[in-house]
C-alpha cells in the first residue's frame, strides 16, 4: 500500500520485479511499483552475501504518493526473506539531502558520528522547512535490526511480494 495524496488514503500497488544475473557483478533485481497502471516508482537492490544494498529508490511522483521509503523499506526486507535469509543485512547510501528523512523513517549512519549531527539538524530545523543535510554528502547507512523486526511484524499480516 502507498499513500495516495490526490485521494487521502492508502491505495494497494501491484509490484513486478526483474533479476539479472551479471556473473561477475552480482545479482540485481529492480522492483517496479504501479497503482494500477500508473508507475509510482521503483526499488533497485544488489544481493550481498549477507543480505542487500540497495542501489537507488525513486519515487517518480511525490507530487500524487508519499511514504514511498517506508514501501521501499518494506520490499527490501522481503527481498531478504525470499532469499531464504534467516538474518540479513540491508545497507545502502544516502543521497544528497534525503539524510533527515531516513534518519526519521529509522534507518542510521555510519560513522555513528553523523546519527547524532542528523538528529541535531532535525531539532533545530522550523516546523514545515526543509531539512538541509547537504554538507553531509553521500553517507553508508543501515536499516537497524529493531526496524527490520518491526517491518517483519508488518509483513505477517500485509505482504508485498
Amino acid at each position: 500500500m502507498i499513500y495516495s495524496k490526490r485521494l487521502q488514503k492508502y491505495v494497494p500497488v501491484r509490484i513486478e520485479k526483474q533479476s539479472y544475473n551479471l556473473r561477475n557483478f552480482g545479482v540485481f533485481t529492480k522492483y517496479r511499483i504501479f497503482d494500477g497502471k500508473m508507475p509510482v516508482g521503483f526499488v533497485d537492490l544488489k544481493d550481498t552475501p549477507k543480505g542487500v544494498q540497495v542501489e537507488f529508490i525513486k519515487n517518480q511522483y511525490p507530487e500524487f504518493y508519499s511514504n514511498f521509503g517506508h514501501l521501499a523499506d518494506q520490499i527490501e526486507v522481503e527481498h531478504c526473506l525470499n532469499r531464504g535469509l534467516d538474518t540479513f543485512e540491508i545497507t545502502s547510501e544516502a543521497s544528497l539531502n534525503s539524510h533527515a528523512k531516513h534518519y526519521i523513517r529509522g534507518k542510521r549512519f555510519s560513522p555513528e558520528t553523523i546519527n547524532d549531527i542528523v538528529k541535531n539538524i532535525i531539532l533545530k530545523t522550523p516546523k514545515n522547512k526543509d531539512f538541509d543535510t547537504k554538507f553531509l554528502g553521500k553517507v553508508s547507512m543501515y536499516m537497524p535490526q529493531n526496524m527490520i523486526l518491526k517491518i517483519l511484524k508488518k509483513i505477517k499480516t500485509n505482504p508485498l511480494l
